[in-house]
């Protein structure tokens, strides 16, 4: 799964990275960002792409009490067609959710050692998501989105068995394309190449989602 992430851009880097208009909102770096926070997607408006932001927790639109559903925070990509939760988002409302690395807990015994895993060129994650428009009785409307994941690669499989959908940028294009067909994104949703990730131990610090500095994502000693 993937339950913890970073994102440290601005909007005017962010903006850049995706080919857009800077987003009309506040950017705040999250190095612990966690469920039930709200996050940063990319979304497609009118053929073009747009910063927004989402409760990190789908809720779709035929929930009718948002306080009695379960909120996935991800999504696995081999059933999103299976499942009422993901399947309407997944033909329509699929979006990107940027970030600068993620967090994974590894057993080690009896304790947890969480890594930070990141790009190796510096660059950003492009994880694929889902997003929806909840629309309460009173007229409230709530977007929320959650993370697709799938099987990890050599790197990751010592240290999880999932891992987060990542996109190269050449399938962003595609993936947002609100037309195109399941059969036609689904095949985007496999392993990231490995070496273009790297990994070290960070911080047990990181499990408490009230720390939010860059230090969590400092190296340690394994």
């Amino acid at each position: 799964m993937c339950g913890r992430y970073t994102f440290t851009f601005s909007a005017g880097s962010l903006a850049e990275a995706f080919g857009m208009v800077p987003p009309g909102f506040d950017i705040k770096k999250g190095y612990n960002i966690a469920p039930g926070q709200y996050i940063v997607i990319v979304r497609p408006e009118k053929g073009q792409r747009v910063a927004d932001v989402a409760f990190w927790g789908l809720i779709p639109g035929w929930v009718k009490d948002p306080n009695e559903f379960s909120k996935p925070i991800n999504a696995r990509a081999e059933t999103l067609e299976e499942k009422p939760t993901f399947r309407a988002a997944f033909k329509r409302k699929r979006v990107i959710i940027p970030a600068s690395g993620f967090f994974e807990w590894k057993a080690e015994g009896k304790a947890k050692q969480p890594f930070y895993i990141h790009p190796t060129d510096g660059d950003l994650f492009a994880f694929a998501g889902l997003m929806e428009d909840w629309q309460g009785p009173h007229g409230e409307v709530m977007v929320s989105a959650c993370i697709i994941t799938t099987e990890p690669n050599e790197l990751m499989a010592g240290i999880h068995n999932r891992m987060p959908a990542i996109l190269p940028r050449e399938a962003w294009p595609l993936w947002l394309d609100p037309a195109a067909q399941t059969r036609e994104v689904k095949p985007l949703l496999v392993p990231y190449p490995a070496e273009r990730m790297a990994v070290h131990p960070v911080s047990s610090a990181v499990g408490n989602v009230r720390n939010d500095s860059p230090e969590l994502i400092l190296p340690i000693k394994g």
